[in-house]
């Protein structure tokens, strides 16, 4: 008996998967073509669907004897490889090779395969935690400056919170690694940019989360990266930073390790600087830096690199302004600063002696009325001279050390006598105090209280006693 197989029509839905399918190649080919990231992304998403429907249609079509189920095995196979593919090559495959070589700690490898991916798929959906994992990698890797720009990236993008504690404690090291990068290069200003960065994180560590080891530890650096800072400021010549940062430690850190060596930087800071705006002949600003560096230690000694430093500023400075400022003191009570600054006015314009001369001695006699001294007795009188409402005042200087003498009363004077010399002076009568000082601190000052009588001599002579 003869069979005969009819063959079945090609259904509709048949049709409109033949169609659905042929477009997913088609739109496939193009996302290739525009975006590999996306493409590779994709593609599973397509595959296995694919691969699930093919088969089954393959089947339903081959057992009604329909020769399409020979096309639908074509897309089998098509799709099956590319879902093997998908897992073999692209982002994903990347992602996977540079995931096991993270957790590895294998950081060469992992970034080179982070760095593929980013480079050849920058789209693709694997690129943020790309982006992130590469972070962390240049970071353990000690690559710091990949490590910063990867950073910055991923915090610009939202991938990465930067007030995370994690985040901010790798920032500051990642900041303080570039700055002894930098200083070990004499590269000095970046490194104290670099150091204050550092720190400005390292503060938002210890107010963000204060009950914290990490807070502790940051209170302790702080300080010293601050200090850092003003070390590679100065090397660079940066006066203005410096004193920026080294008055914070002072007035922020004061039980600091660093806060003494911070005063005695400053102190060179503000001479520096005064010092260097003097050469460029911005004598007020000049001024006004030396003040503050005369403000740290009033009582400070003159020796040779100072009077250097003290002539660049002063020599040329209007002499009107360096009197505003002495005057200034002198009103305010602050005698230290008033002698130092008459002094040097004086000295570079003598033409301002007359006007000088009495808060000088005013501030003199105060400040020595304040420490220790030799109470030196009232000198008998002597001859009688021709000088109606003077006296006529003998000073011998026996001491071998320079001497001044300071007289306040009815008139001011100033008398400087050499060693082993000596000097007349001619004084309105009357009560007076007068001071004595030398040129060294191995002798206290003279300081007591005089009557002078009109027509009279009177010999104030100053000796070293021999000790036996």
């Amino acid at each position: 008996m003869y069979k005969y197989n009819r063959r079945r029509k090609t259904g509709p839905i048949t049709i409109l998967f033949l169609v659905l399918f042929s477009c997913s190649i088609v739109g496939l080919g193009v996302l290739s073509y525009l975006d590999k990231g996306r493409f590779w992304d994709m593609l599973p998403y397509f595959c296995i669907p694919i691969i699930a429907l093919s088969l089954i249609l393959a089947i339903f079509n081959l057992v009604r004897h329909s020769s399409i189920g020979l096309i639908f095995i074509i897309f089998f196979i098509i799709f099956g490889i590319g879902l093997v593919l998908s897992s073999l090559f692209g982002p994903y495959s990347l992602k996977r090779e540079a995931s096991g070589s993270y957790e590895s700690k294998e950081y060469n490898s992992a970034i080179s395969s982070y760095e593929l991916l980013l480079y050849h798929y920058p789209n693709s959906r694997h690129a943020d935690e790309a982006l992130k994992n590469i972070s962390f990698a240049y970071y353990y890797n000690n690559q710091n400056t990949e490590a910063l720009l990867s950073l910055n990236e991923a915090i610009g993008a939202g991938i990465i919170d930067p007030q995370e504690l994690q985040v901010k404690q790798m920032l500051s090291d990642i900041y303080f690694r570039l700055a002894e990068s930098h200083a070990a290069s004499k590269e000095y200003d970046p490194a104290a940019d670099d150091y204050q960065s550092s720190v400005d994180l390292l503060k938002q560590v210890k107010t963000g989360f204060p009950d914290t080891n990490e807070a502790f530890i940051a209170a302790y650096k702080i300080p010293q990266y601050l200090y850092y800072a003003s070390r590679n400021y100065i090397k660079s010549e940066n006066w203005e930073d410096a004193i920026g940062v080294l008055e914070e430690i002072i007035s922020e850190y004061p039980e600091s390790d660093f806060q003494k060596d911070a005063v005695s930087e400053l102190e060179d800071a503000y001479l520096d600087l005064a010092s260097k705006l003097g050469s460029r002949s911005e004598y007020e600003d000049a001024v006004l830096w030396f003040i503050k560096y005369l403000e740290t230690d009033p009582t400070l000694e003159r020796n040779f690199l100072l009077d250097l430093k003290i002539k660049q500023i002063f020599e040329d400075a209007p002499p009107g302004l360096i009197k505003e400022y002495a005057d200034s003191y002198y009103s305010g009570r602050a005698y230290h600063e008033a002698v130092f600054l008459y002094t040097i006015l004086i000295e570079f314009n003598p033409e301002y002696l007359e006007v000088t001369i009495p808060p000088l001695v005013n501030s003199k006699i105060f400040l020595a009325k304040s420490f220790p001294y030799n109470e030196t007795l009232q000198p008998k009188r002597g001859r009688y001279i021709e000088l109606e409402g003077e006296s006529l005042l003998i000073f011998k200087n026996d001491t071998g050390f320079s001497m001044a003498s300071y007289l306040k009363g009815i008139g001011s004077y100033i008398v400087n006598i050499e060693a082993g010399g000596s000097a007349e002076i001619q004084v309105e009568s009357g009560e007076y105090e007068l001071l004595i000082e030398f040129n060294t601190t191995d002798l206290l000052p003279f300081f007591g209280n005089r009557v002078y009588d009109e027509k009279r001599t009177y010999t104030e002579a100053f000796e070293i006693e021999e000790q036996e």
